[in-house]
Formats: C-alpha cells, structure tokens, sequence
C-alpha cells in the first residue's frame, strides 16, 4: 500500500511511546498488525518508505504517527489512513482494490484506540523491513526460560510459611500473607466492624445489602461461629448463584445477540445464562462445569454421562460470541467465529492470549502460530451455523429425536393455511389500515356524537355535515353517552369551551395505543412466522389491556365505535374471494384444535461437523496454506499435562478433559484468582485473562499456588473455596490504613488491609430496588421474546432500559450492539470479548445519574414514606435511614446533622412538605460514597 502524505501541523496523543496495557497491544496484534503485514509493507517498509513511512516496526509506526498518518483517536472522520482505506479521498489505498468493510472497521477500532503498539523492535528473525513477507512458525523451539516462566511450571507443593506472629492466623491463607507482611515491614490492619463484615459478605456473595432483620440477627448472635453461619446462609441463597453467575458471564462475553453488523437475537441465550446461575447455587465441580461448555453436547450424546439436554445448553459457551452474520467471505466468516471460541477458551480456563498467533507467532508468549492453528482444528471441526458457513446460527432442540421434527411439520402445515389466507386478506394489515384512517377522525366523531346526543341534532344531518359513517356515528353516540364508563370521566366534565381539546387529548391517546399495539402485532407475525425454527410459541393474538389503555381497549375492541369483527372484514371481500377465506379459516380452526401446545425448548448451542484437514494460513490468509497440523494444545502446555489423544470428530472433548486434568497448572490457577478477586477486587495476579509475559506477576505466587492445589482437592468446589477465603482473618480485616503502610504497599498489594471496593452497576441498581421494596427476584425466563434482528433505527434494538424494569440485574436481555447506557456509565465492558476485571473509572456523569434517575428518587421515596407511616421521633427516623441504607446505625453527630438538614429543608421551602424532606435525606445517603463502596 502507497500513497504519499505532507507533513500534518497537528502533533498526536496516541500513546505510542508509553507503555501498552495487554488489552492495547492485543487490538494492535489483531486489528492492525496482520493488515499492515500483508497489505501495506510491500511498499511502505524500512527500504522503500513510499510516502515517507514504514510500517514494518513499531519504531516507523510510531514515526508514522507523530507526521499524522493515523489521525486522531477523538477525530476518526479526519483520520488520513481510515479515508485512504475508505476510497473517501483522492488517495486510495490499497491501490488493489478496496478492503473489506470488516477490515476497515477492525483499523478503526486500533486507532480510536490510540493506535497502540508495541515499544520494542521485534528480534531480527520477524523483521519485515524492506520484504513485505511475514515468516510463519518461528518459534520452532521452547526455550528453558520460557518452560521456567512462572504459570507454566507445575503447582509449588511448598507448605504455608510460618509467620513470627502465629497466633494472628488462623488459617493457612493468614500464613501466607501475614508471612509476606512481616517480610516487608507491615502488619495486619485489626478486624473490621461486624456491620461492615456483615456488609461485605453480604454483597460479595448475592450482590445485595443485607437486609435489617439478617443485620439484627447478626449483631444479636455472640457465638463463635456467627460469621460463619452468615457465610453458610449467604452460599445457600439462590442470590448466590445470580451473583457469581454474572462474574462467570463476564469472562465468557455474554449476550443476548450478535452484535456486529445486523445484530441478531440469540432467541435462547437465555437457558445459557440460566444454566450458569443454577451451575453456581448447585456448586457444580469446576472440572465439570468446563467439560460441559467445551463439550456438552458430545456429553449430552452419551446416555451413562448424565449430563442430558443440560449439556446442550451449556455449549452456549461457544456459541454465544460476537458474529458477523452478514459477511460475504464465508471462510472469514467462519474462522471468525473460530477465532472467537479460541480466544474465550484460552483467556477463561487458560488465562492465555492465544489469538495474537493467528497470523504470526505470538510477540511475548511461547504460542506459536502452528499452535493456533492446531486449537483452530479443533473448533473448525466444530459447526456453530446451521450449515458450516451459511444459514443462522444453530439452534439445537432439548426433545427426544423426531419430536421437534413432528411438532415443526404440523406447525408449517398450520402456518401454510394461515399464509394461503394472508394472500387473500391479512387481516391485522386491514384493521391497521381501518385503525390509521379512523385514528385522524376520532376528535371530529366524539364532537359530532355530542352534538347528536348533547344538542338534540339528528344523526343524518349531522352525519351529512360531518362526512362521517352514519352506522358509525351512531355507534359512537351510544359509547359516549354512558356517564358511568371511568374512561369517559374528562369527556363528561368537559366544558363547550375546552371541549375540543379534551377530544384531540382523547385522540392522541388513542393513537399513541394503537402504535404500541401495532408493534406488539408486528412482534406477534415476526415470531410466528419465525416459529418453529426460533422455537417460541408467538402465542395468542396480542390484546391491549383495559386497565392500561381503557379507551382504546373501549373504542377498538370491545364492539366500541371502530370495532369491526373478522366477519365484517371478510362480508367486504368480493363473494368469491369472502368464500374462499371462510373455508381456509374454517380448515385452520379444525387443524388447530389438534396443534401441540407444549413449546419444544430450544438452545443456542454448538455441533460436531466434519472433522477438518486443518493447515496453517499463512499470514492469517486461508488463500496461502501452509503445513497440514493436528487437532491438539499448544506444544508449551503440553508439557506438564501430556497432549490428549483425539478420538471424537473435533477433539473438543478431549481438550475439555486435558484443561482439566489435575498436572495442568494453569487452569486451577486461573479460576483460584477468579474467586479471590471476586472477594478483594483484584486477584493475586492483576491481569486474570493473561498469565503471560505482558501479564502481571503474582503479588504472591505461593499462596496463589496453595490456592490451586486446594481448590482442586476439594472436588474443584467454588464454594470451599469461598469459605476458605471469607473465614481468614486477611477477609475479615477492616480498610483501614495509614501512611506507614500506604508508603510501603502503595496499592496495598500485599493486603495489609482490606482494599475498597466500588459497587458494580448491578450491585447498585439491585440495592437501590431492593432497599425500596421493589426488587423482583424472579428467576429465570426471557424478557425478550423477539426473533430476528430490526431496523438500525429501531428502538427495538436498544436494551431494555435498566430504570423501567423491577427483575434483577443478570435477567436484563443485552443487545449487544446497543447495551444500556447506564451499564456503560459505570463500566460494564462490551460483551464482545471475554472480561474478567471490569476498569473502575470515576466521572462525573455517575454522580449525575445517582443525582437525577427516576429509579433512584423512585427508591428513596418508598424508602422515605415506609419510615414515615412509623409513629416515631425524627431521631428514630434518622437512624431508620441510615439502617436501611448504609446497613448501620448513625453516631451522634450524624443524627444531629439529618436534624438540621431537615430543618434547613423545611425552612428553605417555607413549608412543611415532609415526604419531601425526608426524600432528600433519603436520596442523599443512597448517593454517599458509603453506600457506593464496600469497605
């Protein structure tokens, strides 16, 4: 690729010369590097430098940004080699022809990035310099220093140390980091409150406060073994499972559709999400909650396994990722989806960046990319569409053999009538018509029925006048003058001054109900005419609801004025036509009186295929084959845990068993530095997908050793290993700290107390909710329903908004090209690519958002008017609120100061508006940095 460029007069903050985070020089691995490799250094390398750059080395890249190639990240539009790549200017490049819109998109998400690289030249054996030739499969050789990096060598059978101050442990844990302590200067911080402990368990474990009878209780409780029953109460909570099953959904990029270019539903993803929460409350083995998602549905095929349909369900591991379903290239297509499965497989159980070697052998990390490609044989085996590159993505039904194919022929066979008679009349397109045309004449029809009713005019004079349906106005005589219809309440008080208004009001509600309802009938056809291949019932023909829309529901359906029945529609139809529809709809009727009723459950979930003469792609490029590879694990892993032989299609089964097997040491590392960061935030090792070279050393790779081992021997159960955690003192330690320590242990990396935590989004939404009494713990099920994709402009194609519904957090359906703002708000990732620590960021608009939010003044105000109903002094309200909210009672000062807060309300606003005053006070607590953090 060439094409000359004049120096820019703006200089760019793009970062190149500081240093990159994993996740940066991953997109540069990914998006940016193969581009370049095979598109742009035949021209512009270290020799040539067409246009007077070379982007062969990270040096020449970084020289390419400083004279503006790359443009800036905040400016994207003006960006020169997106405009190139575009074809948008004069200079087109690559002058072949141009990229995909894939590719292009894939460099623009490297330079929104800050167009990230890496700092150091690569050795002289991968320079492209002056070639435009990438070699492949360098790494011909593991060297003893990589076999003697930290993660891939076997689990430390070293015991817990002995501290010099023995009587503070209490468990090995306490041994290790108080060991570690003392060997850099510090001691423990004292045990914290037994409301903040009750606080942090409470959270950590379901995700909510805790409530004012289970705080009670606890303080009440002086036995030895209080703490501990809470911590058994907390893990037997189905809250548990919510909780920890939303840490778990992270790491494996969940949601609800594609995402990508059209962004289609996973109409079943969530059984997936179900599966996980329920795996989590039953403490399914690790060992086996790892086969079951690499391998359910191999499991699921053999009736000794006694896995079942649940297998099926558990392969959403898989199948859930990121998919480009409108892709042309069809092999890209499917070693994207390859690609995708590798990358969640390795960073999950594996804690590896393995897809850097996609295209050439990893910068960091022993992985080279005849590696990549023996792991991509293994998923390219595997068929995630219904027809290995085309079709939708596969959706498996959860029935005996022959069941789900009988229930979907006498569905066809019902919806084929159903079609026959559409082409005739479709009755809903007919009543939408009939709806939109009365809709603009109901205003004009209520003041021509009044002045029959109300002035004494004759209907066909006034009918006559009018221009309306004679039939009809009478109708609407009839509906208008009942004085006991609640719907009619602002039309009978309504005045001859103000009467039209009050018809136009009742006319814009009207329409704005019939919208709601068309789209609910746009939804209906869409997920009938989708069934059964979406596997979802669309169920019976959707209807208002009176309580809702009662004037609507009056007018249209309930034999109103507009009403016009199905007979009606078809009495309109020329005879033979009218005779035709009667005696299909009629055959129809007898037909579905013998349909199944019984939904066939579906999932989304992965299949064996063919099994695949993989080669390695040179370059990444499935045009340039290289060396035929087999179905196994990179040769650096093998090493402890010998590679498994393949015996099943794709082999995937056997690479579930070899990540589990008890000699492999980096996935009970991986998961055991799961846990522990769930409790204090970070884990010992920092970067918890990335145990490589540009990962971060454990702060204490003994204990993170001990942690393994244990985990594994007890029965790779999640919840010992909690108990574990939460009943050593190193948990139960308060936050606080002093300079002493914060000069030594800067990031308290050692734990010499325990380390502040913000809420995650879900965490905050859940409490608020739950403190108002709102919270709705229902388990389970789809809130949506819909099939298919929409239209780029469509709401429906937005997430639900968090602050319109009362479930739990986890059971909130994710578009995942549109997730809720307020999830992004407060960090919650974008669901495209595994995510095991969410970034913590601090910005204003958090603060606005617990400042403003109709959910938050919502809560408070239940919070302020249940604490109100109770006869009591305002002292005793205050210390309510503080209960409720920050889950312990006030001091003395704190209780003075509610006091005047309120009274400086009361004053303010010259009245006593106490629901108000005791909001605000409410509100203000729910916006402290006590309520938004763990400490």
């Amino acid at each position: 690729m060439s094409f000359a460029i004049t120096a820019l007069p703006f200089a760019l903050s793009l970062g190149i010369a500081a240093a990159q985070t994993p996740a940066q020089l991953e997109l540069f691995e990914k998006n940016a590097r193969p581009l370049f490799a095979e598109k742009c250094q035949p021209c512009h390398n270290a020799k040539l430098r067409s246009g007077g750059f070379d982007l062969s080395s990270p040096e020449g890249i970084k020289e390419a940004a400083s004279i503006g190639i790359f443009g800036k990240a905040a400016d994207l539009e003006n960006s020169p080699i997106l405009k190139a790549l575009s074809y948008e200017n004069r200079i087109k490049m690559p002058p072949q022809g141009k990229l995909s819109a894939e590719t292009i998109s894939a460099v623009r998400e490297w330079v929104a990035a800050g167009a990230p690289s890496p700092a150091a030249t690569p050795s002289a054996g991968n320079s492209l310099a002056g070639t435009g030739v990438r070699p492949v499969a360098l790494r011909g050789v593991i060297t003893d220093a990589d076999k003697n990096f930290w993660s891939f060598k076997p689990l430390s059978q070293a015991a817990p140390p002995t501290p010099k101050q023995q009587d503070w442990a209490i468990n090995p844990i306490d041994q290790f980091v108080l060991a570690n302590l003392e060997k850099n200067g510090l001691t423990p911080a004292p045990p914290a409150e037994k409301t903040t402990l009750l606080r942090r368990a409470t959270f950590d474990l379901t995700g909510l406060p805790p409530t004012e009878k289970e705080l009670r209780d606890f303080l009440a409780d002086k036995s030895p073994k209080a703490y501990e029953k809470v911590v058994d109460r907390l893990l037997a909570s189905p809250r548990y499972g919510e909780r920890w099953g939303r840490h778990w959904l992270d790491v494996m990029r969940y949601a609800d559709s594609t995402g990508s270019d059209e962004d289609h539903r996973y109409p079943h993803a969530w059984r997936y999400r179900d599966y996980v929460v329920e795996a989590f409350n039953d403490d399914m083995p690790y060992n086996q909650f790892v086969r079951e998602q690499l391998a359910g549905d191999i499991l699921a095929a053999d009736p000794n396994s006694g896995v079942g349909y649940r297998g099926i369900v558990a392969t959403g591991f898989l199948a859930l990722g990121k998919k480009a379903l409108a892709q042309k290239d069809l092999p890209l297509k499917r070693y994207d989806v390859v690609d995708d499965q590798i990358d969640v497989t390795a960073k999950a159980f594996m804690g590896l960046t393995v897809t850097c070697a996609r295209c050439h052998d990893h910068k960091f990390d022993p992985i080279a990319t005849k590696d990549y490609y023996q792991m991509a044989a293994i998923f390219a085996s595997t068929l995630s569409y219904e027809k290995g590159e085309t079709g939708d993505p596969i959706q498996t039904p959860l029935a005996p053999p022959g069941e789900f194919e009988s229930f979907k022929t006498q569905w066809t066979a019902y919806n084929d009538l159903e079609k026959k008679v559409s082409k005739i009349i479709d009755f809903d397109e007919d009543a939408k018509k009939t709806r939109e045309s009365a809709g603009e004449q109901i205003a004009d029809s209520m003041l021509a029925a009044y002045r029959v009713y109300g002035k004494g005019e004759a209907v066909a004079a006034v009918a006559s006048v009018t221009k309306l349906d004679e039939k009809q106005l009478t109708r609407w005589v009839e509906y208008l003058k009942d004085v006991k219809r609640p719907e009619l309440a602002k039309w009978h008080t309504a005045t001859d001054a103000n009467r039209q208004d009050v018809a136009a009001e009742y006319q814009e509600d009207f329409r704005r109900s019939a919208y709601q309802y068309d789209q609910d009938v746009n939804w209906w056809e869409e997920a009938r005419s989708s069934f059964p291949k979406a596997g979802k019932i669309a169920g019976s023909h959707p209807q208002m609801s009176a309580e809702k829309d009662p004037f609507f529901v009056a007018v249209w359906q309930n034999n109103g004025p507009l009403h016009r029945s199905r007979d009606e529609q078809i009495a309109a139809l020329p005879p033979e036509k009218a005779k035709e529809v009667t005696a299909l709809l009629v055959e129809a009727a007898d037909m579905e009186r013998t349909l199944p009723r019984k939904e066939v459950p579906m999932a989304c979930a992965v299949k064996e295929g063919e099994t695949m003469n993989q080669k390695v792609f040179l370059r990444g490029d499935y045009h340039s084959l290289g060396d035929p590879v087999e179905r196994t694990v990179p040769s650096i892993l093998g090493l402890s845990a010998p590679a498994p032989e393949v015996k099943t299609k794709s082999g995937r089964l056997e690479l579930a068993n070899w990540i589990v097997d008890p000699h492999n040491p980096l996935p009970p590392r991986v998961m055991a530095n799961r846990i522990w960061q769930g409790h204090f935030g970070d884990g010992i090792v920092r970067t918890p997908d990335n145990y490589g070279r540009h990962g971060e050393r454990p702060s204490n790779p003994e204990l993170l050793d001990y942690l393994a081992k244990t985990f594994m021997e007890n029965g790779w159960s999640i919840k010992k290993m909690h108990r574990l955690i939460m009943l050593s003192k190193t948990y139960q330690m308060s936050a606080a700290f002093d300079e002493e320590k914060k000069a030594k242990d800067p990031e308290n990396r050692l734990l010499s107390h325990f380390p502040r935590q913000r809420l995650s989004i879900e965490e905050i939404r859940d409490a608020y909710l739950a403190m108002g009494g709102d919270l709705d713990l229902t388990m389970g099920g789809t809130l949506d329903p819909g099939v298919g994709t929409d239209g780029e402009t469509s709401a429906n194609r937005i997430s639900m908004n968090p602050e319109k519904t009362n479930r739990r957090s986890i059971y909130l359906p994710l578009r995942r090209s549109n997730l809720p703002t307020l999830y992004t708000l407060f960090d919650f990732g974008d669901a495209t690519s595994p995510e095991g620590h969410r970034s913590t960021t601090t910005v204003a608009t958090q603060a606005l958002f617990v400042m403003n939010s109709p959910l938050v003044i919502r809560e408070a105000t239940h919070i302020a008017d249940s604490v109100l109903k109770q006869q009591r002094q305002d002292k005793r309200r205050v210390e309510e609120i503080y209960l409720r909210v920050l889950d312990r009672r006030p001091d003395a000062n704190e209780i003075d100061s509610g006091l005047t807060y309120l009274a400086n309300l009361r004053q303010k606003w010259n009245q006593i508006d106490e629901e108000k005053a005791w909001t605000s006070l409410t509100h203000a607590l729910m916006a402290s940095n006590e309520f938004i953090f763990v400490y």
